[in-house]
C-alpha cells in the first residue's frame, strides 16, 4: 500500500492502574502535515548452541516521534507539556481574556496517547489507516520566528518525544488498524482506544 496523506492527530493523557490503562482529557492537536516514528535500533540478542546461533530475540528499546501542523493549539500545547498559565491583566489591552503560557519549573509533561489516520492507497482503492502509539511524552519544542517579505513563508510547528511501552498486558508501543473503508471509520477507532467521547 503507498501511504499518500495524513490527518487528524489526536491526543489524550495517559493513567494506568496495573496493568489497567485509562485515558482522558482527549483532544486534536492540529491539522497533520507530516509524522515520522522512529524506533532505537537494538541488536539481536542471540543464543549460541552447539557452536552456531540457535535463538534470537529482538526487542523493542525505544523510540522517537515527530508532528508537524498547521498550528499547535494553545490550550492543547498547554496539556501536552504541563505549561502553567498567567493571566494579562493589562487594562489597555482589547482582547478577551488575554494569558500568557509559561515554561518554568513547575511545567510537568503528562505521559499521553496519540493517534492519527494514514491514508493509503492500493490498486486504486483510498482506505485510511489508524496509528496508534499507546505510551508517549511530549518534549518541548524549538521556536524559528522569520519576518514577513514580499512572499509568505509558511511556518509549521513540530513538535517531538519519546514513545515509551504501555502498562496494558504486552508492553504494546505502536497498533496499526486494518484498512478502513472511510476516514470517519479510522477517526472513530482512534477515539474509541484513547477514549474520547466528545
Amino acid at each position: 500500500m503507498a501511504k499518500i496523506g495524513l490527518s487528524k492527530p489526536y491526543c489524550a493523557k495517559y493513567g494506568n492502574t496495573g496493568q489497567t490503562v485509562t485515558y482522558s482529557e482527549g483532544a486534536l492537536i492540529g491539522k497533520a502535515v507530516e509524522l515520522s516514528i522512529e524506533v532505537d535500533a537494538a541488536d539481536d540478542n542471540i543464543l549460541y548452541a552447539d557452536n552456531g546461533p540457535a535463538e534470537s530475540a529482538t526487542t523493542f528499546t525505544g523510540g522517537t516521534f515527530t508532528l508537524t501542523t498547521d498550528d499547535l493549539m494553545p490550550d492543547v500545547l498547554a496539556d501536552i507539556l504541563g505549561l502553567q498559565e498567567q493571566a494579562i491583566t493589562s487594562e489597555e489591552i482589547t482582547t478577551t481574556t488575554p494569558k500568557w503560557y509559561v515554561w518554568n519549573d513547575k511545567q510537568t509533561a503528562p505521559y499521553m496517547g496519540f493517534g492519527a489516520i494514514v491514508k493509503v492507497q492500493k490498486d486504486g482503492a483510498l482506505k485510511w489507516q489508524a496509528v496508534v502509539l499507546p505510551k508517549i511524552k511530549f518534549s518541548n519544542p524549538s521556536d524559528t520566528f522569520t519576518t514577513q517579505g514580499e512572499t509568505i513563508e509558511w511556518g509549521t510547528p513540530e513538535i517531538s518525544g519519546s514513545i515509551q511501552r504501555s502498562d496494558a498486558a504486552d508492553s504494546p508501543w505502536k497498533m496499526i488498524s486494518t484498512p478502513m473503508d472511510s476516514e470517519a471509520d479510522a477517526e472513530e477507532a482512534i477515539k474509541q482506544f484513547l477514549q474520547i467521547t466528545e
